[in-house]
């Protein structure tokens, strides 16, 4: 495991410890959260462009249309 030092303003100290606390969880777990979400976030985006670039844009204006289809009110 490796270590990250993080430097931050007494201000910005005194909101995370109090993050913390009234998660009821430690600073450690807040960062923890923090980078799994960011990562989790950019995976999704690199895994939605390489579908971008491999789609074929006529066939997802048919699905589309389709679903539309389905989905409107019956008359």
């Amino acid at each position: 495991m490796k270590t990250i030092p993080y430097r931050c303003d007494e201000s910005r100290h005194k909101a995370l410890m109090s993050a913390a606390r009234d998660t009821g969880t430690s600073v450690q777990r807040l960062f923890d959260n923090f980078v799994t979400h960011v990562i989790a976030d950019r995976q999704a985006e690199a895994r939605f462009v390489a579908r971008q670039h491999r789609g074929n844009p006529a066939r997802g204006r048919k699905l589309l249309m389709e679903i539309r289809q389905r989905n409107s009110p019956k008359q």
